[in-house]
């Protein structure tokens, strides 16, 4: 099954086990459709099903959502999935506009300058001052690409290929 990684689990609110969920793509609307989900971090994968996803800090396009996991009834047993990563197939994340992706996509794409193919995507990481695309050269080595348009030109998922237009940063 094709999963994507839809959101992030925070803190409980209130007193039933509800978790804040942070959604990866800051809508929340897609989420209320959830009824089983996979968690994932620190090294545990957990199925889980959902009793309810309901908005919270903000509209359905906005903001957070609440959710309630079954057998979670406490703030004290649901803080320990607090920090987890929440998988749902493909079909329950949000929509995409054309020209739109997922950076799950990124990943097995080709690093391209000049018709070269000169790496491969194999993750996509969260630096804080930006997202960084991590590459596999022919070489075995890795390297770090800002995602930013000063590196990164067109990028084609359907045909597995990211353009890079400053093929210098591997050097």
């Amino acid at each position: 099954m094709d999963l994507l990684a839809l959101g992030r689990l925070g803190k409980p609110h209130g007193v039933d086990g509800r978790l804040r969920l942070v959604p990866f793509s800051g809508e929340t609307e897609h989420l209320l459709r959830l009824t089983e989900a996979t968690l994932r971090g620190d090294g545990r994968e957990l199925s889980v099903r959902i009793e309810s996803v309901t908005p919270h800090g903000g509209s359905s396009r906005g903001g957070g959502a609440l959710v309630k996991i079954a057998g979670y009834d406490s703030p004290e047993r649901a803080a320990t999935l607090s920090g987890m990563e929440l998988w749902a197939p493909r079909d329950m994340a949000a929509p995409l506009d054309d020209g739109q992706y997922y950076y799950a996509d990124l990943v097995g794409c080709s690093l391209v300058a000049d018709g070269a193919e000169l790496a491969s995507v194999v993750a996509v990481c969260d630096a804080g001052g930006g997202d960084l695309l991590e590459v596999r050269k022919p070489d075995g080595s890795s390297a770090f690409v800002p995602f930013r348009k000063e590196f990164v030109g067109e990028v084609d998922v359907a045909a597995k290929r990211v353009e890079l237009v400053a093929p210098w940063i591997l050097e």
